[in-house]
């Protein structure tokens, strides 16, 4: 009776944390990462209005290591051309949220990646009767501090000079260069991060309001979520989903009482004998009695330790994980904000401590 009750109540915490949504808050776990310096470079060209941006980044590794990329949050996915400018960086990916940047080792516990790489970004000038205007937010952390973050405005010399604007909710000095003018900040907590706009009067060249902000193509719109994978199911579906887990919880807890061989024959004792039952729960017209409960032909549901439906190594056979994929990268992150190893994996390791050979798999 102990076991069923426990089981039950297992099936019904279950059913409460599918169905109710939640996030996670990655602030209060430790952090697996800390960013030392964080250096953002914009220019913009005068030919069509892209931005060069090139970043450099400190980052070291606290723990759960190694790790072998990480992801850095973009404006949007319409980008022309992508720099690795250190040795150490492998490759250099993207898509309409992230920049991922794969390292040519695993850095471990204690280590420190030292890396720089840039793009050219479109679609990211507004145009209002001959000014040109610039809104841009570098991608922020929100499971890292940042030791040191500056944002530097190159001013081209083609170009008028402009008139600058910030917003942080960080302390931020602005600092007048000989190249442009350069905003800074330090100690910036969890998801800090620091906005710069730069407005121009006129420009030298033709831009065209087809390539402005307002008509970011949809294929390069932001595409990430700060939701929790399965709570991206709509609400019939999670009932669904989570109705069909009491429902194998309770036939599972219902066979405690005799052995039901898979989905199959259920036995009862009657009179020192084994007996297997019929519809009615007595003893099956015609059938033998044993003095020994007959064991299992099977170990699983349906199929054995590696077959179809549950088999013993998880969902569907075999030694793979009960996940049907890991999630967006982006899933458990604020909506430009920086991954590490993918987000989702990293921030389930910390919810619900999934062992990490689970994680390593949700996050390739």
């Amino acid at each position: 009776m102990k076991k069923r009750f426990s089981a039950l109540a297992a099936a019904l915490v279950m059913a409460v944390l599918l169905v109710l949504p939640f996030s996670v808050d990655t602030a209060e776990a430790a952090d697996l990462d800390y960013i030392r310096s964080y250096d953002v470079t914009v220019a913009p060209m005068e030919t069509d209005g892209r931005l060069y941006i090139e970043v450099h980044l400190v980052w070291e590794v606290l723990d759960e290591g190694p790790v072998s990329w990480v992801q850095v949050g973009i404006p949007n996915g319409s980008i022309r051309r992508t720099e690795a400018l250190s040795d150490n960086i492998a490759d250099l990916s993207f898509d309409n949220s992230y920049m991922r940047v794969d390292f040519d080792r695993g850095y471990d516990d204690g280590e420190i990646i030292d890396f720089r790489y840039a793009w050219e970004q479109e679609y990211m000038y507004t145009l209002n009767e001959g000014e040109v205007s610039y809104d841009y937010t570098p991608g922020w952390f929100d499971e890292a501090e940042i030791g040191s973050m500056s944002v530097t405005w190159v001013h081209n010399p083609a170009l008028p000079a402009p008139q600058m604007v910030f917003s942080s909710s960080a302390d931020v000095t602005e600092i007048p260069t000989d190249v442009g003018v350069r905003y800074e900040a330090s100690n910036l907590s969890h998801g800090e991060k620091i906005n710069v706009g730069a407005y121009y009067e006129s420009w030298p060249t033709e831009l065209f309001w087809e390539n402005s902000s307002e008509n970011l193509p949809s294929d390069y719109e932001d595409n990430s979520s700060d939701s929790f994978g399965f709570i991206l199911l709509s609400p019939l579906t999670r009932l669904i989903v989570t109705l069909l887990i009491i429902f194998i919880i309770t036939r599972v807890i219902s066979a405690s009482r005799s052995y039901r061989g898979g989905f199959g024959t259920r036995y009862v004792f009657v009179h020192g004998l084994w007996y297997p039952a019929g519809r009615d729960g007595k003893p099956r017209p015609g059938s033998v009695g044993t003095r020994t409960k007959p064991k299992p032909t099977s170990s699983g549901f349906g199929g054995g330790k590696r077959g179809g439906g549950f088999g013993g190594s998880g969902f569907g056979g075999g030694s793979h994980c009960a996940c049907a994929s890991s999630c967006a990268c982006a899933c458990a992150c604020a909506c430009a904000g920086g991954g590490r190893a993918g987000c989702s994996a990293k921030n389930l390791y910390g919810a619900v401590q999934l062992s990490k050979k689970l994680t390593e798999e949700l996050k390739k």
